[in-house]
């Protein structure tokens, strides 16, 4: 079976045994198509023309697209600087116009240029009675994508000034599906989206026909073996609702209204799902409007079903969406950023086996999928000046783009001593339940639990600072040292008073959140077997990856400036969960590292930390598949301050300084030496005042903050 957010186990070790020869081979299949592709001109009239389109592996070969091309009045002369762009797709099993708004309206009425896409298996016989397995909107939105990338690119090529800040799309039942997938492809592109009854998730009944859910059946195979496998990162791509895709879409700007009409009595694209969808996108952030149609809503005109039908799709598209695509109206929506087609980057989406990649550098969209880095051998972790190809070959680091090579291949190499970071399935809503609030001077601390992963709830701590600012703050996520107490320490309820930087940050201005670590101070948690997680270092990893999520949620957070602390057990917490998470743009450690071959490496392989480093590597610090100057490294370009105290007696202070010294290099090679700062204060196991008070002077210099409270921390006992 395939990954299932009801058995974390299952998904996991499922991920463990994808081959990476299949990976490979399914890569090479999503390269891009050849360059010097020949683009037809923009007809003079309405017409239907043939658009060039990405191989579709499943059927290797040269593909086209027929479009059909509706213009104001019928005329490319009609259209004009305020005439915008519009895709209207038919459904699933249909063709040209079908299922979807009538073009020719939306061009007349809407001062659009219309385009009706054939996308990938049109028609019934390719989209229902092939053997190969519904697309279900991935080369379908490509091919949409395209569509309006070519318009742009000929109407730009004859001068002819057009609208570009109104790019809009709308589909009915798959169609609906398609416009969700080409808003998800192409984030940062639309300006209106209205969905009409679409299929919002490539779940397993619809997938591989099983019965009791949807009647839709789009012909997959669970089974590896099969040439119709159904590999995960097919599945979440898939997934228009995925929480964690649609995060990543807020982080890249989108700012699509996105409208939804569903029918509450549709069980062909069952109105649960389009529920769900809407629920994740108001947590994402994103501009949803749902319009949920009842009996009630019946006025036997345009809406006449409050199932799959709806009713009249144009109309419904004009009774909703007029004013905000008419250009008359004093709600029209215009996008004020360019549109994903002039950026010449990528979009990128985290999959369970590894990454979605759609670049823009040729203009139009190509889509291709990048397994994860293999875990590649390193013989010498200190030795960072090289990176070791698939092919084996060793090359030198030259350039930060030579270094990011590296970086995924460390990631890999962590998840090998750690277990692998959950999929993006993991990211469920936080459901944030406050518990408590104590008011201490002018900082409000806060007592909540959010849900990390689909079992567990964490306790935590979130201090609000009282600076009575109206600009966001930034924020620092605390972790705490091994202490019975967890959150108490940094949140100054119970421990050392030179721990309490989760309270002295607050004071100081910043938002801090302290999380208990699995099974430290309320957070109950059973290791081993029942648990999804293959060590409690990858179960913190990701408590505090959803705990970046919970600060970034606050109205008071600049989402742009987070950064994280943490002493002993929290300072190496710190740094694991910086590897896998970039929004950290500063990372504290104090006293929480030195290098293996200094250190007591058993003391590294207890449940709550990474028993894998005993079973798999012997506790022996060659065989142990990373070391600290990598992770020091691979913070690079973002900021890291060390301290790392001259008489610690559990972190070697020159197995630090010699960690420093080779990380330094991947800090220079892309110029921010100051970037990396390490201190070594004559002291003990310990975070003494003036460490902190450096400290956080370093974070004020890279999150741009000043500090509301100047007055040094308290002395410490």
């Amino acid at each position: 079976m395939p990954w299932s957010s009801s058995c974390p186990k299952h998904f996991i070790c499922l991920r463990g045994t994808r081959t990476l020869t299949a990976l490979i081979l399914l890569s090479c299949l999503m390269t891009p198509p050849s360059w010097g592709q020949t683009w037809p001109a923009l007809p003079e009239r309405n017409a239907a023309v043939n658009l060039p389109a990405q191989e579709w592996p499943l059927r290797p070969g040269p593909r086209e697209v027929k479009v059909l091309v509706h213009y104001p009045l019928g005329e490319l002369a009609r259209v004009d600087a305020s005439t915008g762009l519009m895709l209207t797709l038919h459904n699933w099993g249909g063709v040209d116009c079908v299922g979807t708004a009538a073009p020719q309206e939306l061009a007349d009425r809407l001062n659009v240029i219309a385009l009706c896409v054939n996308y990938l298996q049109s028609g019934p016989q390719d989209s229902i009675h092939a053997p190969e397995p519904y697309d279900f909107g991935y080369l379908q939105g490509l091919d949409a994508l395209r569509s309006l990338w070519w318009v742009r690119d000929q109407l730009k090529a004859a001068n002819r000034p057009y609208d570009d800040s109104r790019i809009s799309s709308t589909g009915g039942s798959g169609g609906g599906n398609v416009t969700l997938m080409a808003n998800k492809l192409a984030p940062r592109t639309f300006t209106c989206l209205i969905d009409l009854c679409g299929m919002k998730k490539l779940s397993n009944d619809i997938a591989f026909n099983i019965s009791g859910g949807s009647d839709l059946n789009a012909r997959w195979s669970p089974a590896p073996e099969h040439p119709y496998y159904l590999h995960p990162w097919e599945q979440e791509l898939r997934f228009v609702g995925c929480p964690e895709h649609l995060w990543t879409m807020r982080q890249m700007g989108n700012t699509s209204k996105i409208i939804v009409v569903h029918g509450v009595d549709d069980t062909t694209c069952p109105f649960e799902e389009a529920v769900a969808m809407v629920n994740e996108m108001k947590r994402a952030q994103l501009d949803i409007e749902p319009h949920f149609i009842s009996k009630a809503d019946l006025d036997g005109k345009i809406f006449t079903s409050s199932g799959h039908a709806l009713g009249n799709r144009t109309e419904i598209v004009f009774r909703i969406a007029d004013k905000y695509l008419n250009p008359q109206s004093h709600q029209l929506l215009r996008r004020t950023t360019p549109p994903d087609f002039d950026r010449k980057g990528a979009v990128r989406y985290r999959t369970s086996d590894g990454e979605v990649v759609i670049s823009y550098e040729q203009g139009f969209p190509v889509g291709r999928f990048e397994p994860k880095a293999s875990p590649v051998k390193y013989p010498n972790h200190q030795q960072l000046a090289t990176y070791i190809a698939p092919d084996g070959a060793s090359h030198p680091i030259q350039t930060p783009q030579d270094w990011d090579a590296r970086r995924r291949q460390i990631q890999s190499q962590f998840e090998l001593a750690a277990g692998p970071l959950p999929g993006p399935d993991f990211r469920v809503p936080l459901d944030v339940q406050i518990q408590e609030t104590t008011q201490l001077g002018t900082v409000t601390r806060i007592k909540l639990t959010y849900q990390s992963d689909p079992f567990d709830r964490v306790p935590a701590y979130l201090f609000l600072p009282g600076n009575g600012a109206t600009k966001k703050s930034p924020a620092m996520l605390c972790l705490h040292q091994t202490f019975r107490g967890g959150k108490d320490e940094p949140g100054g309820v119970d421990g050392s008073p030179s721990l309490h930087y989760a309270l002295e940050l607050a004071r100081r201005g910043y938002v801090t959140l302290a999380p208990d670590y699995p099974s430290f101070g309320e957070h109950r948690y059973e290791f081993g077997e029942r648990s999804p997680y293959e060590s409690g270092t990858m179960k913190a990893i990701w408590d505090n990856i959803r705990a970046v999520d919970l600060l970034e949620s606050r109205p008071e957070v600049d989402r742009q400036r987070i950064g994280t602390i943490g002493h002993s057990l929290g300072g190496h917490n710190s740094l694991f969960t910086a590897l896998f998470e970039p929004r950290l743009q500063v990372v504290v450690n104090s006293c929480g590292f030195c290098r293996f071959h200094k250190d007591d490496v058993p003391s590294w392989t207890g449940p709550n930390y990474m028993p894998l480093i005993a079973s798999k590597f012997g506790n022996d610090p060659d065989k142990v598949p990373f070391d600290f100057p990598e992770l020091i490294a691979a913070i690079a370009p973002r900021a890291c301050f060390v301290s790392a105290a001259e008489n610690d007696d559990d972190f070697d202070a020159n197995g630090v300084r010699e960690t420093i010294e080779f990380a330094r290099p991947i800090f220079e090679l892309h110029q921010v030496a100051d970037h990396l700062v390490a201190i070594y204060p004559p002291t003990e196991h310990s975070f003494p005042d003036s460490a902190r008070r450096s400290a956080y002077e370093f974070i004020d210099q890279v999150l741009h903050h000043t500090p509301t409270d100047r007055d040094p921390p308290p002395t410490s006992k």
